[in-house]
C-alpha cells in the first residue's frame, strides 16, 4: 500500500468546504485546515493501483473549481 501526504491550497476562504469535499473520498484521511486556504490530508492507496502527482491533483481539481493546487509531500510503501 501507497500512503502519500497531500496540500491542497484553495481560494482564500474556501479551505473547509474543500476538506469536506476531499475526505469522502475513499483512502483520503483529514489531517487538519491551515488557516482558511490550506487543506493537508494522508491519502492512503491499494497496492495494485498507481498513485501519479498529476491524477490527484486533476481529480482534486475537477471535483471543486475552488482547488489551485495540489501537492505530494511525501509518500511511503507500507
Amino acid at each position: 500500500m501507497l500512503v502519500a501526504n497531500i496540500v491542497v491550497e484553495t481560494q482564500p476562504g474556501k479551505a473547509r468546504s474543500v476538506a469536506d469535499i476531499i475526505e469522502h473520498l475513499r483512502g483520503v484521511t483529514l489531517r487538519s485546515v491551515e488557516g482558511d486556504h490550506r487543506v493537508i490530508a494522508t491519502w492512503t492507496v491499494p497496492e495494485d493501483q498507481h498513485l501519479e502527482p498529476e491524477g490527484v491533483s486533476e481529480v482534486l481539481q475537477a471535483m471543486s473549481g475552488d482547488i489551485l493546487e495540489v501537492a505530494l509531500t511525501e509518500e511511503e510503501r507500507r
